[in-house]
């Protein structure tokens, strides 16, 4: 029944994978109640995206008629040529996409194809048990000793032929009525709802790693991580997001690098147009020496400033305070883990140490610290994204512990504290003045981020304070945070 060769190897593989996936099994439960053959097209659509050449079996049985013309169509679409070049060798991407995949093929059938599809199963297994019982008969009727038993058991062959041959022409007239365009449509859209996925969750497993690093996690741990995200729709909201958050402060920190070069301090040559000196660009100006310039630009040889960089680039570790008020439950939590996630990047990258503090009440506070040669697990990020107090509200308990950390690490001095709240709430004078001279004395800054709210106690404290009234448009807060 299968449509593409696999050996020994990927056939335990995708047993193996199916053990460890809730997902793959609940969906080949559901669909053999609909389609018997349902088991077999997986196999295939697994093949498909894991093996770098998918080849199919020279011989089709009928019920998979249908497996292969799907196929065929999977294989000829850009949607497909795309996810394979995630999935191939890869047996966790290839897991999450052959579930996201079956379960929208399954989805876009209508009731009436499953039920030909159905039929046709029916109507080969019988042609098999009839095909086999003929054999047996004749078997039988080789080792039979009397001219009477021969007979019998050729009219009981001749009639097992008659229904074998009766049967064969059920299946032909019983072929489903599917249109190629419609599978086409279907496995576009399947493909770029299993890339999504399998990006997303890549993604997800990449937070917090530096370039190039790998988290060393068996695949079977890593689907069942992927089934705990995506059954969680907070934590399929922020991996949606989270790219992009990620993106955006790598790219930040490096822009921010190459523009801190701002004082001039000698000349050079070069081709640096945004440092050429105006003498140099003059020779545009005129047709005669239009060429020289261009000549001299590939030579590299136009004369240009130097600069040197004057922008002290902060080193210090990153401690990230949450607001986990009832308030903030929704897209307000998730924008603020969202947020959470790039500024782990930019520590993970430059070497700084990284503390996550959940804040609620005055007795509610959960901590995570990271030094800079010990970046978290993945286990322990879903751990943060999923917490969630979803209390009241207190300002000096988590400062106090942000405090606590940079006073106790040595390695914490010059931090840099992000203060996500969209709450009210007022502090004590004593602790004012005592964390103002602490926080001189450290060396570090606190940067607030007010989420859809004003108030006027943040300055106390604060070094900045920003303001977002509107998730949508939130360029300018993270232009702001993520330059730190």
């Amino acid at each position: 029944m299968y449509v593409i060769k696999h050996d020994e190897y990927d056939r335990l593989a995708f047993q193996n994978v199916k053990e460890h996936s809730e997902k793959i099994k609940k969906t080949e439960q559901e669909a053999k109640k609909e389609l018997p053959s349902f088991s077999y097209l997986m196999q295939d659509i697994y093949s498909c995206l894991y093996k770098i050449r998918p080849m199919f079996n020279k011989k089709i049985p009928t019920p998979a008629i249908f497996h292969k013309t799907l196929i065929e169509q999977m294989l000829k679409t850009s949607e497909y040529k795309k996810l394979h070049e995630l999935t191939k060798l890869d047996e966790f991407s290839s897991a999450v996409a052959t579930a996201t995949m079956s379960q929208a093929i399954l989805k876009s059938l209508s009731e009436q194809q499953k039920k030909e599809l159905k039929q046709q199963y029916k109507l080969e297994q019988e042609l098999q048990d009839l095909q086999s019982k003929a054999d047996s008969l004749k078997d039988l009727i080789k080792k039979a000793k009397t001219k009477k038993d021969k007979n019998k058991l050729a009219k009981a062959i001749a009639k097992t032929q008659k229904q074998i041959q009766k049967t064969k022409k059920k299946i032909s007239k019983s072929k489903p009525k599917i249109d190629p365009n419609q599978l086409r449509r279907i496995i576009r859209k399947a493909s770029d709802k299993a890339r999504e996925d399998a990006e997303n969750l890549q993604t997800v497993f990449d937070w917090g790693l530096n370039p190039g690093q790998i988290q060393k996690i068996p695949a079977e741990e890593k689907i069942r991580l992927a089934e705990r995200i995506m059954s969680s729709s907070k934590l399929k909201r922020i991996a949606e997001i989270a790219g992009r958050f990620q993106r955006l402060a790598i790219y930040k920190q490096e822009t921010k690098i190459k523009h801190g070069r701002d004082e001039v301090v000698d000349t050079e040559l070069g081709n640096d147009l945004a440092r050429v000196v105006p003498s140099e660009l003059a020779y545009l100006t005129n047709p005669a020496t239009k060429l020289l310039f261009y000549r001299k630009f590939v030579e590299k040889e136009l004369l240009q400033y130097r600069l040197i960089g004057t922008e002290k680039q902060a080193k210090g570790p990153i401690v990230v305070c949450i607001d986990n008020s009832g308030s903030m439950k929704g897209e307000n939590e998730i924008w603020s883990k969202a947020v959470m996630l790039g500024l782990l990047t930019i520590a993970q990258k430059q070497k700084r140490s990284f503390v996550v503090i959940h804040f609620g009440s005055y007795t509610e506070i959960q901590t995570w610290a990271f030094p800079n040669n010990n970046p978290p697990t993945i286990k322990e990020l879903i751990e943060i994204l999923e917490f969630f107090f979803g209390g009241g509200t207190d300002f000096e308990t988590p400062l106090k512990a942000a405090l606590n950390y940079i006073k106790i690490e040595k390695d914490f001095k010059k931090a840099d504290v992000i203060f996500i709240t969209d709450g009210e709430c007022n502090v004590s004078d004593s602790f004012l003045e005592q964390f103002r001279k602490e926080k001189k004395s450290l060396e570090f800054k606190v940067y607030t981020i007010l989420v859809d709210c004003y108030t006027d106690t943040v300055k106390k404290f604060s070094d900045t304070v920003l303001h977002i009234d509107d998730l949508e448009h939130d360029e300018e807060i993270l232009d702001a945070i993520y330059q730190i």
